[in-house]
């Protein structure tokens, strides 16, 4: 078992999380308080950290930046890249 430290931050009170638990500055965590255990949910910030990599994984074709098949066959064709006959 690990122990965080409760501190004061400004009128509020908080924990530093080691880097560890897998969260990015800025993401946000629900949290849940049952009388004797908060709970930290992670659930909304991981899907908004795959959001965000699949709208950027798509930004190129927005851009126009891609490759025909064409192109793909002419610059990678040696590679194996192309048209094969069965």
């Amino acid at each position: 078992m690990e122990f965080l430290k409760v501190r004061k931050i400004g009128n509020s009170l908080g924990v530093i999380l080691p880097k560890s638990a897998g969260l990015k500055v800025g993401e946000q965590l629900a949290y849940y308080n049952d009388g004797h255990t908060i709970n930290l949910d992670m659930k909304e910030a991981q899907k908004a950290r795959a959001r965000a990599a699949i709208e950027e994984s798509f930004a190129d074709f927005d851009r126009g930046d891609f490759y025909t098949e064409e192109e793909m066959e002419r610059d990678f064709g040696k590679y194996g890249w192309g048209k094969h006959e069965l």
